[in-house]
C-alpha cells in the first residue's frame, strides 16, 4: 500500500494549519492588548454640610434676653421686640434691649457689641424704672469676655444721659443734671454738658477724661505685683475704675480706686478671725499697714498714717492728714475680720462733687 501523500495536498493541509495558529495566536495577542472591563462604580453620595449651614446665627440681643429671664420661670419672652416682662409679685416691670453698634471694637477679629438696656417699672420713679448703655467686648464661641456700663438714668441718679448719635467709634451722648437729685430752686436750670465715650487700651473711656484728668496720666495704676487687675468706667462721673485683687499668706486684698484729679481709694484686707482679742487684732493692724507701706506706691500716705497712731488710739472717724483724709474700719462678721482703708486725695478743690467730676473743674 501506498502510504505517501501527495505532494499538493501535503502543501494544501501545511498552509490551512499555518493559517489556523496564525489566527489563534493574533486572537491571543488582541486579548492581551484590551484592557480588563472594570465594574461598574458605586455612586458616592455628597455628605450634608451642617457645620456652617445649620449653626444658628448669634444674635446679642436674643442672648441678652434669655440671661435676664433665665432666673425666673414665669418671665414672658419677646423675642419680636427684644424683650422681657416680669410680674414681679404684683409690681410688674418690663426690660428691653437695643443695638447701637456692632463692630470690632478691640480688633481681634470677633464682633463687639455696644447696646442699651431699658427697664420701665409702673410708676417713673420706682426701683425697676432704669436704663443703661452696655458695651460688650465678646471672646471665643459667643462669650463676653469684658462688660462695661453705663447708667442712663435711674430715679435718683446723678445724671440723665441722651444719646445723641454713634459714628467711627464714639458714642456722643448728652448730660444733664438729674432733678430729683439736684432739686434746682427757684426755675434754675440744670447743668448739662456733652460728652464721648469711645472704647480703647481694654477699656471705655469718656475723652474728657483723658484729656483733662491727672489720674489718667498715670502710666500704672496697679498697686501689687501680680494682682489680678479689672479696669472699667464709672457708672455716675465717667473716669476709669480699677478693680484689684491679691492674696499673700496673711490677707486676702481688694481695692478700688477712681477719680479724676482728686483720688479715692478704698482697700479690704481679710483674714480668717473671729475672736474679741483687741491686742491680736491689733498686731494684724500693724501688719496690714507695714505690708502696704512696703509693697505699694502708698508709702507717703501709710507712713503718715502709722504716724498718727503712734500717738493717738485707733478711730474710724475721718482724719484729715497732709494732702489726704483717711478712714480705717475694722469689721467681723462670718467668721472674718476685715480692715478697710479708705484714702481721699486732693488735689483739685473744685472737684468735690459728682457733676464737678463728670465737667472735669
Amino acid at each position: 500500500m501506498n502510504t505517501k501523500m501527495p505532494l499538493k495536498l501535503l502543501i494544501t493541509k501545511g498552509f490551512l494549519l499555518s493559517g489556523i495558529l496564525l489566527l489563534s495566536a493574533c486572537s491571543n495577542s488582541g486579548n492581551k492588548d484590551l484592557p480588563k472591563k472594570k465594574k461598574a462604580d458605586t455612586p458616592v453620595k455628597d455628605e450634608p454640610i451642617v457645620a456652617l449651614q445649620d449653626k444658628e446665627v448669634f444674635d446679642i440681643l436674643k442672648f441678652l434676653v434669655d440671661e435676664e429671664a433665665k432666673d425666673d420661670r414665669k418671665a414672658k419672652v419677646d423675642y419680636k421686640n427684644h424683650s422681657v416682662s416680669f410680674k414681679n409679685d404684683g409690681d410688674p416691670y418690663e426690660v428691653s434691649y437695643s443695638q447701637i453698634a456692632a463692630e470690632d471694637l478691640n480688633h481681634d477679629g470677633l464682633t463687639d457689641y455696644i447696646v442699651t438696656r431699658t427697664s420701665e417699672g409702673m410708676l417713673g420713679g420706682n426701683a425697676n424704672t432704669n436704663s443703661e448703655i452696655l458695651y460688650l467686648i465678646m471672646g471665643p464661641d459667643d462669650r463676653i469676655a469684658q462688660r462695661h456700663e453705663i447708667l442712663t438714668y435711674a430715679a435718683f441718679s446723678y445724671n440723665i444721659l441722651e444719646i445723641n448719635s454713634y459714628k467711627k467709634g464714639k458714642l456722643k451722648v448728652e448730660a444733664t443734671q438729674n432733678y430729683r437729685t439736684y432739686m434746682p430752686e427757684d426755675d434754675e436750670p440744670l447743668g448739662a454738658t456733652n460728652l464721648t465715650f469711645t472704647y480703647k487700651n481694654g477699656n471705655v473711656y469718656e475723652e474728657s477724661y483723658l484729656e483733662e484728668c491727672e489720674l489718667a496720666k498715670w502710666k500704672n495704676k496697679q498697686l501689687f505685683r501680680g494682682s489680678e487687675v479689672t479696669r472699667t468706667i464709672d457708672i455716675h462721673n465717667y473716669t476709669e475704675s480699677v478693680h484689684e485683687k491679691f492674696t499673700n499668706k496673711d490677707f486676702a486684698f481688694s481695692a478700688d480706686f477712681s477719680g479724676c484729679d482728686n483720688l479715692n481709694l478704698v482697700l479690704d484686707a481679710t483674714f480668717a478671725y473671729n475672736g474679741k482679742n483687741k491686742e491680736f487684732i491689733r498686731q494684724k493692724r500693724d501688719r496690714f499697714l507695714e505690708y502696704l507701706k512696703n509693697n505699694t506706691s502708698l508709702e507717703k500716705e501709710i507712713t503718715a498714717i502709722q504716724s498718727y497712731f503712734t500717738d493717738i488710739d485707733p478711730s474710724e472717724e475721718a482724719i484729715d492728714l497732709d494732702g489726704f483724709t483717711f478712714r480705717l474700719i475694722t469689721n467681723q462678721e462670718k467668721g472674718k475680720t476685715s480692715f478697710r482703708l479708705i484714702i481721699d486725695q486732693t488735689r483739685n478743690p473744685d472737684q468735690t462733687e459728682n457733676w464737678e467730676i463728670t465737667t472735669r473743674h
